[in-house]
């Protein structure tokens, strides 16, 4: 372990980091269950103000942290937490950087929120067909948001969106974790993809066999790994919405998007 981190791996300053995190203080029976989730409940013959932690558990500790608040009441098991870790691994590096300067990890900026209604017009548009009632409804139980609740952060919208996507894949079975969804938006082939563009498997498939609708090319060119808008496109040249583009038309399409960008 490096200096930051044996620092860090010290029970006063870990849960003084784990409480900035939080926004709030950390009684004593919470930090114990902690302990138990991140498996560091074990006895060291140390009163608790003088243990110290691995570098694993530390990192567990600070993920935890990160998690509880954003999903202040969902189970969680040791599993669950090591997926969760492994999908946010990037806010841990954030946390030790911030004290290596010498520093107080700032908070993250409050995000832009999005309107329910919104995402979920996105969500209809990509699986074809107005989503029932009672589909939504438990699309939002199972990221444990509130069924009254008018706008979400923009992780929140695009993880529904990612749900539209996978289910228009998989029509049947139950969805899965909100840590498995969190690891499979890491796919490369939608890093591009916003909530105007994102698309499913299936529906990208069928774009490459059988050509789009003009209006449907930023989705398929997200797909490919470019972000464009319409306004590029129409920029770009003989552009239009109306236009269904053929397989070999597209493949140009995507032949100007690389040239584009790598001029760019």
């Amino acid at each position: 372990m490096t200096i930051i981190e044996d620092w860090m791996a010290q029970h006063p300053n870990l849960i003084k980091q784990c409480e900035i995190i939080l926004r709030r203080k950390i009684p004593y029976r919470t930090w114990h269950h902690w302990q138990e989730l991140v498996g560091a409940c074990y006895a060291q013959g140390k009163r608790l103000k003088t243990r110290k932690y691995t570098d694993e558990q530390t990192q567990l500790f600070l993920c935890l942290a990160w998690f509880r608040r954003q999903f202040p009441r969902r189970k969680l098991t040791y599993k669950t937490l090591r997926q969760y870790w492994l999908s946010n691994e990037y806010k841990i590096e954030e946390v030790f950087e911030a004290i290596a300067n010498g520093e107080t990890p700032k908070t993250q900026p409050q995000e832009k929120l999005v309107a329910i209604a919104k995402v979920k017009v996105c969500c209809d548009e990509i699986m074809g067909r107005e989503i029932s009632r009672k589909c939504w409804v438990n699309w939002k139980k199972h990221l444990g948001l509130s069924l009254r609740i008018k706008q979400v952060d923009e992780g929140t919208a695009t993880l529904l969106v990612f749900i539209a996507c996978w289910r228009r894949d998989n029509y049947k079975g139950s969805l899965p974790s909100v840590n498995r969804l969190l690891l499979m938006m890491r796919d490369r082939t939608r890093e591009a993809m916003t909530l105007e563009t994102a698309s499913s498997g299936k529906q990208f498939h069928e774009w490459h066999m059988k050509g789009c609708k003009g209006k449907d090319l930023p989705k398929y060119l997200a797909a490919c790994g470019f972000k464009v808008s319409l306004f590029t496109l129409y920029r770009w040249g003989e552009y239009s919405q109306k236009k269904h583009y053929s397989v070999a038309e597209l493949s140009n399409w995507r032949k100007i998007a690389s040239d584009k960008r790598r001029i760019a």
